[in-house]
């Protein structure tokens, strides 16, 4: 019996989403910010949290990522924790709005202690429209 990923590689191979240029500055429901480039198929920019452990937005941290089509991937590297984002574009032709899952990941003291494990990995979802 194949592995599900395998299937669905198989049943996804050759299909092409139609091109998207990412490029500019978006903002998300909770009015975080970025700025992407994208060069091909990199993509780098800025990106600024409006949700911090101080109340206030962070400075801007550097993103990075790749893009195929309407599809993208990038990530933050906040210094202790890592957060990265991975969706695809909806709406392209009128309101553009990229629909993500993200997941971020932080250093706790003591990994093994089971009431810091809930602590290292965090899911959620983010909604960004062009700003």
């Amino acid at each position: 019996m194949r592995h599900a990923e395998q299937l669905v590689f198989k049943a996804s191979r050759g299909v092409q989403t139609a091109p998207f240029d990412f490029s500019g500055r978006w903002k998300n429901e909770l009015q975080s910010t970025m700025e992407l480039l994208v060069a091909g198929s990199t993509v780098t920019g800025k990106y600024v949290s409006a949700v911090s452990d101080n109340g206030g937005p962070t400075p801007p941290f550097d993103l990075f990522g790749s893009v195929s089509g309407e599809l993208i991937t990038f990530y933050v590297n906040w210094g202790t924790e890592i957060t990265t984002w991975i969706g695809h574009v909806v709406n392209a032709d009128t309101s553009p709005e990229i629909l993500t899952l993200w997941h971020i990941v932080k250093a706790v003291p003591d990994e093994d202690d089971p009431t810091n494990q809930w602590k290292m990995i965090s899911s959620g979802a983010d909604n960004f429209t062009r700003a």
